[in-house]
């Protein structure tokens, strides 16, 4: 009897573990002065967080030290425009962070898988170098979305998608909406760093009505929408030189990024999320969408 009793009170010891760990929610943000640097000082008093409209307990707030999955999308028309830069920013993170290379030129490319590997990367960025252009487009829209459910499937516990492109058309077919569900699923933050001139890519004239409606619509819209939802950042560069400075200052903030840890309350979980920062003059980069793990 009393063996018996041991296992029903094991049991329930280990049930409430796991209800205790599904009824928390952890979310990643950076909190910025007027120049883009890093604000450290805060506590779990300084930030309110919402989910399903309504208040929930934090529990935690403390400086993200989790490691990173990053995934660095180059869409850079052959250019070899980021090689520099990628390289630059993945020694800032190195032991922070696994990472994988992929490049959009008339596909999506994998050049290295997540490792954590010097050589491996090293080999990848040596590959960012100048390539045959690809006038007609990329499929950047395709990248980000492919390296999302891909991510999902990992289930990675810390999801970073860096895009960088030269802008152009997207020839890829998808609804923007399909992209971005599948952004919010995999939890990642996207972040983009656009370079603004035209003649790194000439594009092609549309001779369909689907090529102004369905996908370039697409591809504007997961490169704007998709950094607000998530909890990334889109940078305008109008110089190559701003590239390298972007992707370094953007290394920094994720270093010192805050992890916050909230309760459900016992409430049914929400894929709507409001967190917010009770300083005044800082800028906050949450996501507002979060994977519904109900």
């Amino acid at each position: 009897m009393l063996t018996t009793l041991r296992v029903l009170l094991l049991s329930v010891c280990a049930l409430g573990t796991i209800h205790v760990q599904e009824s928390t929610r952890r979310v990643y943000v950076s909190v910025l002065d007027n120049d883009g640097n890093s604000i450290d000082d805060l506590t779990a008093a300084d930030f309110t967080v919402k989910e399903g409209g309504k208040e929930r307990t934090i529990t935690r707030v403390e400086p993200a030290i989790a490691k990173m999955q990053i995934a660095i999308i180059v869409d850079d028309n052959g250019t070899g425009l980021f090689r520099v830069a990628v390289a630059r920013f993945i020694e800032a993170l190195l032991g922070r962070a696994e990472f994988s290379i992929s490049t959009v030129m008339g596909q999506t490319l994998k050049l290295v898988d997540y490792t954590t590997s010097n050589q491996e990367l090293s080999e990848a960025v040596m590959k960012l170098g100048a390539r045959p252009s690809s006038n007609d487009g990329g499929q950047l829209l395709d990248g980000i979305t492919q390296t999302s459910v891909d991510m999902a499937r990992r289930k990675a516990g810390r999801p970073i998608i860096i895009a960088l492109t030269v802008g152009g058309e997207d020839v890829t077919p998808m609804p923007p909406h399909l992209a971005l569900d599948q952004l919010r699923d995999s939890g990642a933050a996207l972040h983009v760093v656009a370079v603004l001139n035209s003649a790194m890519r000439q594009t092609a004239a549309p001779t369909r009505p689907s090529d102004l409606l369905n996908e370039n619509l697409g591809l504007h819209e997961i490169l704007g929408d998709g950094p607000k939802r998530s909890g990334g950042h889109r940078e305008e560069i109008s110089a190559m030189a701003g590239v390298s400075t972007g992707l370094e200052k953007l290394a920094e903030q994720l270093k010192r990024q805050y992890v916050i840890e909230y309760s459900l309350d016992g409430a049914k979980p929400s894929d709507r999320l409001n967190v917010s920062v009770k300083r005044k003059g800082v800028t906050l980069r949450a996501p507002t969408h979060i994977p519904n793990k109900s």
